[in-house]
């Protein structure tokens, strides 16, 4: 076996233990929740139907706050935002990138190879048509303008070197 092989191998055995630890992990808080609702029940029988609707509403409104507010962080976390960008990329280099960019090859046609500003684009590589600067895409994302030169149009590169 390759020593690239054997890296990749010991990734993979190293994602199945944490996965696995992280397993038993997730079903211990699972029965914590499920406790956790035994008791809820219980104390929601002594509860008016009034009381219980007007809980129900405020933990809604609770739950829609708590959203909304780490939504805005999350997406504006540049550890977040980092983390996503490096993961896609390290699955993008492990697969067979000439496979996956065939499949984006009926997107070309519909484009005539030419992407704006707005436009969704799967995977591959595109390059300004203002001032040829390149961005390699490695997940579905939408086009954005050339933070370089500001145009807003690109052409689709092949991605294999």
């Amino acid at each position: 076996m390759s020593d690239k092989n054997s890296n990749y191998q010991n990734i993979f055995d190293k994602i199945y233990l944490w996965l696995k630890d992280a397993k038993n992990d997730e079903v211990k808080s699972i029965m914590q929740w499920v406790n956790k609702a035994d008791e809820f029940i219980n104390a929601a029988e002594q509860v008016s139907i009034n009381e219980y609707q007007l809980s129900i509403e405020s933990f809604k409104q609770d739950l829609l706050g708590f959203y909304q507010h780490n939504k805005t962080d999350a997406e504006n976390s540049m550890y977040l935002n980092a983390i996503s960008e490096g993961m896609w990329q390290h699955l993008a280099h492990m697969t067979d990138q000439t496979q996956v960019e065939w499949t984006e090859l009926v997107d070309d046609f519909n484009h005539d190879g030419t992407y704006k500003t707005g436009d969704l684009i799967g995977f591959g590589r595109i390059q300004c048509q203002g001032c040829a600067r390149q961005v390699d895409v490695t997940h579905a994302s939408t086009v954005i303008q050339c933070p370089n030169c500001g145009s807003n149009e690109y052409s689709r590169q092949a991605f294999s070197d």
